[in-house]
């Protein structure tokens, strides 16, 4: 591609994944970006999200579109925090904060989501199954087997540290770490 020129992918296009029940698409790869970003479109269902809380060294900005979403951090003591976020809301996460997101709410619920660099495109690449139709996912045969989850956490860990559940605090803040504006 030749980076002089604008990349436009209409509405209905994009490479489409289903990364451990939620579906990704990807609407502006690091090649469209001159490899300086990674934009994402991602579903996720009542109760979805990331298994643990981990870090990168790559920033990252949501913007939530539907439902409700519980972001978590922890500080450097790993004492965890959390605050609910909604539609219209956006979250933004400095290279190397501790983080997750989860789906609180009853319904699935939908963010876009800016990497730069665009290191998170190799993961999908290794750890999402690519799929025809956004809209019908094939749908999982049952939970995950712990060898799935296992080969899901390696190539995780190729891409990120993994805060081990065992070292966040169990006293949780609501809302304190974050900024507001």
């Amino acid at each position: 591609m030749n980076m002089n020129n604008i990349h436009i992918t209409k509405a209905g296009q994009g490479k489409y994944f289903l990364v451990a029940g939620d579906v990704t698409i990807v609407r502006a790869s690091g090649a469209d970006t001159a490899g300086q970003m990674l934009m994402l479109e991602v579903s996720v269902e009542a109760g979805g999200g990331p298994p643990v809380l981990h870090r990168h060294g790559y920033s990252e900005i949501f913007y939530f579109l539907e439902g409700e979403f519980e972001i978590s951090t922890a500080d450097d003591t790993y004492k965890l925090s959390t605050h609910r976020v909604k539609a219209g809301d956006a979250v933004s996460v400095p290279s190397m904060a501790w983080h997750n997101f989860k789906n609180v709410g009853t319904t699935p619920g939908k963010f876009i989501v800016i990497h730069t660099p665009p290191v998170m495109e190799g993961f999908l690449q290794e750890a999402g199954v690519p799929i025809d139709d956004p809209l019908n996912p094939p749908k999982p045969a049952g939970p995950p087997s712990s060898e799935a989850m296992q080969r899901l956490m390696q190539t995780l860990s190729k891409y990120m540290e993994v805060l081990p559940p065992e070292k966040v605090s169990s006293k949780k803040e609501v809302s304190n770490n974050f900024q507001q504006s």
